[in-house]
């Protein structure tokens, strides 16, 4: 299947997944579900594709899919898309579908992902700080993955959809270099 295709198809299946979802007031579930199985390790989600083969009866492969949600505690919009990804030999495109339902998720619901590099973990009070500002900046909810990178040295750098600021330690002496060397 081309990737064009693929991304299609994904994008039918999450939209379909959020409107059940929205539908049966478990989108906020459906959300961290699918969190969750985007969480989930490749070797995870090569066995779930293996139930894509047209081998054993269709049963026992659902059989397979609801004890897995029960045992993931997963809603029943989420276990009933796994169900028809199933029977449709589809879940090769899990992954997928997991991450574009959680992008149209938080575009339905004003949630902004941004991704903050330090070089150790922020405080209470400076997370608290740092989500106020970039909430009165971006005007949306914000979701913050911190990620603890050694080589900045000092400070932050925040990257939110196509944007970055960099006020990094690292980043002032490469421009100080830079600055530098244009002197000589």
């Amino acid at each position: 299947m081309k990737t064009v295709s693929k991304i299609k198809s994904a994008l039918l299946y999450a939209q379909a997944l959020y409107d059940g979802a929205e539908r049966t007031k478990e989108a906020q579930l459906a959300y961290t579900d699918a969190q969750h199985l985007q969480a989930l390790s490749a070797e995870d989600l090569a066995l779930l594709e293996h139930l894509n083969t047209p081998l054993g009866q269709m049963s026992d492969k659902l059989s397979i899919i609801d004890a897995l949600a029960q045992k993931m505690s997963l809603c029943n919009s989420v276990r009933n898309t796994l169900k028809i990804l199933t029977q449709n030999r589809k879940l090769n495109l899990l992954s997928l579908i997991m991450a574009q339902f959680i992008v149209l998720y938080q575009q339905k619901h004003d949630i902004a992902e941004v991704e903050v590099r330090t070089v150790m973990a922020l405080s209470e009070s400076q997370d608290r700080l740092l989500k106020e500002k970039l909430s009165a900046l971006l005007h949306k909810k914000i979701l913050v993955n911190y990620v603890i990178d050694a080589h900045i040295i000092g400070g932050l750098v925040i990257r939110y959809g196509t944007n970055f600021i960099d006020n990094s330690i690292q980043h002032k002496l490469n421009a100080l270099n830079q600055l530098m060397k244009g002197i000589k």
